[in-house]
């Protein structure tokens, strides 16, 4: 089982918050992307983007390649396509507090404890898909 609840838990996923005085509206977080961030990013919007410059450098391995001011409203629609980026997660639960929790095959007990002690802070279910986006019935496009 795997948890987000806050813009800090995004650092696993490429999407790290460095500090807030950026924005000259004090109400988003200036954060650096790497690659896996950036990718997350677009998945969640459906779009490409092209990241500001990045503030910082990153790790050899995994370096940062850009950067965006994050509204904390976002976070919870980040943390969604985190946990369904990672292929050993197969259900994520949206909470109406804004967390995220995603459950893998091997977490059927810890899912059943989660459902019963918390069903009336559930929002939303989503499932592991092959593709974000769904084909029209009548013209076999992809919508």
């Amino acid at each position: 089982m795997k948890r987000i609840e806050s813009m800090r838990h995004l650092e696993e996923y490429g999407i790290i918050p460095l500090t807030g005085e950026s924005d000259a509206h004090m109400y988003r977080i200036l954060c650096d992307v790497t690659q896996q961030g950036q990718a997350i990013i677009e998945r969640t919007l459906g779009i490409q983007i092209t990241p500001a410059e990045n503030w910082n450098s990153g790790g050899a391995n995994d370096p940062h390649v850009g950067s965006f001011l994050l509204p904390n409203e976002f976070v919870s629609s980040l943390a969604v396509f985190c946990l369904l980026s990672n292929t050993m997660v197969t259900e994520v639960w949206l909470m109406k507090d804004g967390s995220v929790i995603g459950f893998g095959v091997e977490d059927v007990a810890e899912k059943e404890q989660y459902r019963q002690r918390y069903r009336d802070r559930l929002h939303k279910i989503f499932y592991a898909r092959s593709s974000d986006r769904n084909v029209h019935q009548m013209s076999g496009r992809t919508a």
